[in-house]
């Protein structure tokens, strides 16, 4: 490989170049520049890492001295979905090497599932493939128990919002349950439930969705799936030693003579009654399936992700997760957590009066309101504490704002990113380790 060589140089860049700039180059190597009093010296690295691709540099090598976490960042920012270029990464411990290999191939197989064409990515392929992994990281460490419920099957079980939402589209709607048992704790009782939307293709349905509205990327709304599947499978990785439940809420929301309408009245298991106001606000209407059955466990805490709503994304752009608790103290932990992996999130408001943000005259609750909500993110958080049986304690949300970029930007390259990934699976971890 005939690589251009890369060094860290801690220090401002000089004329020629712009100090702005995180990269000068030379002969056959650049270097990239960063301030070391700074507190973004990682979204720098990566910055230097998307300029490089934007240069059209192919093969790049790592010299010099690089912490994992610099490598990482720089990694995300080179890497893009169409001819990703190779990169030799610089020497590490073999436990780090260890690591960051890890971390790639789990973020590697997220962007898989979601830069997949919606044809191929149906709600079984999702799920097989969510499978798949966790088996494969799974060895003979844990034992792990499957469960499909798929189509009718769903209706029979009671899941009631993925099996409307899915029943238009000639691809079954899924529910997949995975419990991941330490073998030398197979009897015991899950002890932690992550739970993923799984939109593999979402037209809005009756509320249809037009170009101005992003429909040529909303193969990319299953994005919650990948990122808690891969995050289980990190956690496992790094020695997960306690019982999870990953449940993926998979389905197509597509327009049909069988499709679910706008003014249908779904009841959950609940007995919650839900009025469909919006088509295209399916994808809590997934995920309250998903909380019922995590919950009827028990598990000590609960944890879902989703591309649920563009108003997070309006809240705190595209460099940030939002995520909601309203157990204070869990997040504060959560934003600790994500600090130590150097993603961004940040906590929008959630009181168990926003579940009443969204009235029905009909039913308990509408799904949404008839124009848009001034705090659509919260409403939507709202909704989902319905299916909680206490869910001021142990749940935490997380709207993920920053899962895709249909276009690239200044640090990423487009397509899906695998943030939250290594949070979700730190959450995970240190949660269930609390006294």
């Amino acid at each position: 490989m005939n690589a251009i060589k890369i060094y860290l140089e801690k220090s401002k860049n000089k004329a020629p170049f712009k100090a702005s700039s995180p990269i000068s180059l030379g002969n056959k190597e650049a270097h990239v520049h960063i301030d070391p009093n700074s507190r973004y010296t990682l979204r720098r690295i990566q910055r230097a890492g998307r300029q490089c691709d934007q240069l059209g540099i192919q093969d790049i090598e790592l010299s010099g001295t690089w912490t994992m976490a610099e490598q990482w960042a720089f990694y995300q920012g080179f890497i893009k979905p169409k001819h990703p270029g190779n990169i030799k990464f610089a020497k590490l411990s073999s436990d780090e090497e260890e690591t960051l290999t890890q971390r790639i191939k789990l973020i590697e197989w997220v962007k898989l599932q979601a830069n997949m064409g919606p044809s191929i990515c149906t709600p079984l392929h999702l799920s097989h493939a969510a499978e798949d992994l966790i088996k494969e990281v799974a060895q003979d460490r844990y034992e792990i128990i499957s469960e499909y419920f798929v189509g009718e099957e769903l209706l029979h079980h009671g899941y009631v919002g993925c099996y409307n939402v899915g029943r238009g589209s000639v691809n079954p709607p899924v529910l997949l349950s995975i419990k991941v048992f330490p073998k030398n704790k197979s009897k015991s009782p899950i002890k932690a439930a992550i739970i993923g939307k799984g939109i593999t293709f979402d037209s809005g349905g009756y509320i249809l969705k037009g170009r101005d509205s992003g429909i040529h990327y909303m193969k990319a709304d299953m994005t919650g799936a990948a990122t808690v599947t891969a995050a289980l499978a990190l956690a496992m990785q790094e020695g997960l030693d306690e019982p999870v439940e990953l449940i993926l809420c998979c389905a197509e929301n597509m327009v049909s003579g069988n499709a679910y309408k706008p003014g249908d009245v779904l009841t959950y298991k609940n007995g919650v009654t839900v009025e469909i106001i919006n088509t295209d606000a399916e994808g809590r209407v997934v995920l309250a399936d998903g909380l019922l059955r995590a919950d009827a466990n028990n598990p000590e805490i609960i944890i879902d992700a989703a591309t649920l709503t563009g108003a997070a994304q309006t809240a705190v752009g595209k460099d940030y997760c939002a995520f909601f608790s309203m157990d204070e103290a869990l997040r504060v932990r959560t934003m600790k957590y994500a600090e130590e992996c150097n993603e961004d999130i940040w906590p929008l408001p959630l009181e168990l009066w926003h579940q009443d943000m969204i009235p029905s005259l009909v039913a308990d609750t509408a799904n949404a309101l008839t124009s848009a909500s001034p705090a659509g993110a919260s409403s939507a958080a709202g909704f989902l504490s319905r299916f909680l049986k206490n869910p001021e304690q142990g749940w935490l949300h997380f709207d993920l704002a920053n899962a895709y970029m249909a276009d690239g930007n200044a640090l990423w390259g487009g397509g899906a990113t695998g943030n939250m990934v290594c949070t979700l699976a730190k959450t995970l971890l240190a949660e269930m380790h609390r006294k």
